[in-house]
C-alpha cells in the first residue's frame, strides 16, 4: 500500500517481514521481522505514516509505531483471537479504527 503522500510503499513478505520502501530515495527504509509466518496484509494506519498495521498466517494482527524502533523491533500492540490467518486489513487512516 502507498502512503498518503505517495512517497513510500509498505509491503509484507513470505520471509515474515514488513518492508517500507522509500520511492524518492529508491531504497528500503525499514525492514522488520514482524511475524512468525507469512505476512499477508499491511497498510498505513494514519496520515503521518508512523503507524503500520500487519496481518499474518500466524493468526495475529499487529500495530507498529515507527517512532519506537530505536532499540528492538517490537510491535506497539498485538491483537489475538483469530482462528485462521489474517488475509486482509484496512484502515480508516485516523489512527484509531481498522
Amino acid at each position: 500500500k502507498f502512503s498518503t503522500d505517495g512517497r513510500e510503499v509498505v509491503a509484507g513478505s513470505s520471509d515474515d517481514s514488513i518492508y517500507v520502501y522509500d520511492l524518492e530515495a529508491n531504497r528500503v527504509s525499514l525492514r522488520t521481522v514482524a511475524h512468525t509466518s507469512d505476512v499477508n496484509t499491511v497498510c498505513f494506519d494514519d496520515e503521518s505514516g508512523n503507524l503500520i498495521l500487519s496481518g499474518s498466517d500466524d493468526n495475529l494482527c499487529k500495530v507498529w509505531d515507527r517512532r519506537c524502533f530505536i532499540g528492538r523491533d517490537k510491535p506497539a500492540g498485538v491483537l489475538v483471537g483469530h482462528l485462521e490467518g489474517v488475509t486482509f486489513i484496512d484502515s480508516r487512516r485516523d489512527g484509531r479504527y481498522f
